[in-house]
C-alpha cells in the first residue's frame, strides 16, 4: 500500500536532521497529532479485520494492521529518543 504524498512528508519531516529550523513545542505538537493519527489507524485496521470475510481481504486486513502497527511504534520511539511525553 503506498502513502500518500502529504502523510510521506509528514513522516520524512520528524525524522530529525530534515528540519533545522524547528521550534520544539512545533515540533511536539506535530509528533502528537502523528502519533494520534497512526494510533487511529491502527484501530481503525484492526476494526476493518473484524469485518472482512473475503480471503484476499483477510490477507490485506492483516497488512493493514502491521503497517499501521509498525508506524505507530515508530513514532513513540521517535517521541522518547526526543524527550516528548504522549498520552492517548
Amino acid at each position: 500500500m503506498l502513502l500518500p504524498n502529504a502523510e510521506i512528508k509528514q513522516i520524512i519531516d520528524l525524522i530529525p536532521g530534515f528540519k533545522t529550523k524547528r521550534k520544539t513545542d512545533d515540533y511536539r505538537e506535530e509528533i502528537c497529532n502523528a502519533i494520534t493519527l497512526a494510533h487511529q489507524e491502527w484501530l481503525d485496521a484492526q476494526s476493518f479485520f473484524e469485518i472482512v470475510s473475503d480471503s484476499d481481504l483477510i490477507d490485506h486486513a492483516i497488512h493493514k494492521i502491521d503497517a499501521a502497527k509498525s508506524k505507530y511504534i515508530y513514532l513513540l520511539r521517535l517521541a522518547r529518543e526526543n524527550g516528548i511525553r504522549v498520552d492517548i
